[in-house]
């Protein structure tokens, strides 16, 4: 067994560093793009009027409940396919790749189906005000299409990354986000001959896009070098055991998904409930956040295949060191990110709006964020690694305490007891971040996720 005390600390550490950077930089730059472009949709979007940006975040949380379903199966998949490539298990991690993809494709079909068909009432659920009621109907029913073509890339980025291939996601998930933009744009404003469909438009710019992910992400699958290559040769029928296994890690991770969703839907509509202004102002900040979350993400990422592959290779040594060393360098990143979203937080809110009220709101609230930036740092990375090993259960609880306590609880004390606006909630939400790194930091310092067997 690999034993990091026994080899110079200095020479590891640099190598470490080398295959975290070397790994995680592909995911950062795809997520950092993915985030830069969502901005610049966002702005887009956001010239229409408050009414447009409300529309797109009602919609938001209901889209997410419904990746949720597929991320949180996704994880068991992760899980198995870097612990297979790890004990170089190779027709496991493919059996795994098979299955995954075909559980993505059936999920993906149910959950498009129910948010085509019930776009409406979930709209009314989320509290949608007289007068985004219609374009956020319209924009959800986009959204609910999308999310099938949605289903297949984000199982293959899962499979890819579970073996140690972080590049071939990036590459189709910056062209269909390219495309967002451009089919975004044309039909947005109008061009030539193309006609000017205003919200509509920017709504079937993003399906598009999900659909040439889809297109792009099969066709990596199938090139791939790597062993958990698909090919139309190979048997594609269900095989209840193998979901088992990934379902025996996936169940608390698609529980911990729903209760996150559920409660950021409650979240969110607690905070719709404050009116456009304060919606608007707020799917900016998530906006502009979403730059230093997303490459939070990466690492996260980075930290569950890693610990993955290590565990699997019987290095579970390795495998922490290299969680402690992803959460250093991103605690760095939070630092400088943080840092922006405080001092300048007018001047990113002032890309998507020049209403005064809402750039204000937004600004305020950035300040907020600058704090967030730091237990999530350390809060997503550890996860990842229990995740990676296997520990599933421990980020299900501690999800639940911090959202059903902190987040839920104290936003609608804040908001509506003591009528602190937008600001009270987000300062609910830094009190649920910081109660949640807080758990899974014990968890991971206890160790007890290098024993587990999947």
């Amino acid at each position: 067994m690999y034993n990091l005390k026994d080899s110079n600390e200095k020479k590891i550490r640099k190598e470490l560093r080398k295959s975290i950077i070397s790994f995680t930089g592909p995911i950062v730059a795809e997520l950092m793009l993915m985030s830069l472009i969502s901005m610049v949709n966002l702005s887009m979007v956001g010239h229409l009027g408050a009414y447009a940006l409300s529309s797109v975040g009602l919609t938001s949380q209901p889209v997410f409940i419904g990746v949720s379903v597929f991320q949180s199966f996704n994880v068991g998949a992760t899980a198995l396919i870097s612990r297979f490539i790890g004990a170089k298990d190779y027709k496991s991690a493919k059996d795994v790749t098979i299955q995954t993809l075909m559980i993505s494709v059936i999920f993906g079909a149910i959950i498009a189906i129910i948010s085509v068909i019930f776009s409406r009432e979930i709209i009314m659920f989320m509290g949608a005000k007289e007068d985004t009621i219609e374009p956020s109907t319209m924009f959800m029913r986009y959204m609910g299409i999308g999310l099938f073509f949605q289903a297949i890339p984000t199982a293959v980025a899962s499979i890819l990354r579970g073996a140690g291939d972080s590049k071939s996601s990036m590459r189709y998930n910056i062209a269909s986000n390219i495309v967002n933009v451009i089919v975004g744009y044309l039909l947005l404003y109008g061009f030539g001959f193309i006609p000017c469909l205003g919200l509509e438009g920017a709504a079937i710019g993003a399906t598009v896009a999900k659909a040439v992910a889809c297109i792009m992400s099969i066709y990596a699958l199938i090139k791939t070098n790597m062993p958990i290559a698909i090919s139309i040769r190979d048997k594609y029928k269900l095989d209840f055991k193998i979901i088992k296994r990934i379902t025996s890690i996936g169940v608390s991770a698609a529980g911990e998904q729903f209760a996150m969703r559920v409660g950021f839907l409650i979240y969110a509509k607690i905070i719709a409930d404050l009116g456009t202004s304060a919606l608007a102002a707020h799917q900016i900040v998530n906006s502009v956040t979403s730059l230093c979350s997303g490459v939070v993400n990466g690492m996260q990422i980075a930290a569950s295949s890693f610990t993955g592959r290590n565990l699997g290779g019987k290095k579970p040594e390795l495998a922490e060191e290299y969680s402690n060393e992803i959460r250093r360098m991103g605690l760095i990143f939070s630092t400088c990110v943080g840092a922006i979203f405080f001092f300048f937080g007018y001047q990113l809110s002032s890309i998507f709006t020049s209403d005064s009220a809402v750039l204000n709101l937004s600004a305020n609230v950035l300040k907020i964020a600058a704090f967030i930036t730091f237990p999530q740092n350390s809060l997503s990375i550890l996860s990842g690694c229990l995740r990676g090993a296997g520990d599933t259960t421990y980020p299900l609880i501690s999800s639940l305490i911090g959202m059903i306590f902190a987040r839920v609880s104290l936003a609608a004390l804040f908001v509506l007891v003591f009528h602190l606006g937008l600001e009270g909630a987000w300062a609910a939400a830094l009190i649920d971040q910081s109660v949640r790194s807080v758990l899974i930091y014990l968890r991971f310092h206890s160790g007890k996720w290098k024993e587990i067997v999947i």
